[in-house]
């Protein structure tokens, strides 16, 4: 269900340097990527979810996914406008 993260793992874990990175904004749009599909999956194993405790789990996860991802493009687009006014 995770595997989609795998690859951008070093980028969130040094998330200042991948936002300060000639290249963060395709890294960054790697990583948003990442958390879609994470939550795509996630979501789509809610669906086969055998009980609510199992179901309601999921849904956090799913949540986590989308506030995560919402969260590296909210850094991302403050570093932006730091950067673009010489901060």
């Amino acid at each position: 269900m995770y595997d989609a993260l795998l690859p951008v793992a070093q980028d969130l874990n040094a998330l200042d340097a991948t936002l300060a990175a000639p290249d963060g904004s395709t890294r960054v749009a790697r990583i948003a990527a990442a958390f879609d599909e994470t939550a795509r999956r996630i979501s789509a194993a809610t669906q086969a979810a055998v009980d609510d405790r199992e179901r309601l789990e999921l849904q956090k996860l799913y949540r986590g996914m989308i506030a995560a991802r919402r969260i590296v493009l909210t850094l991302h687009e403050r570093h932006n406008a730091r950067s673009a006014v010489g901060f």
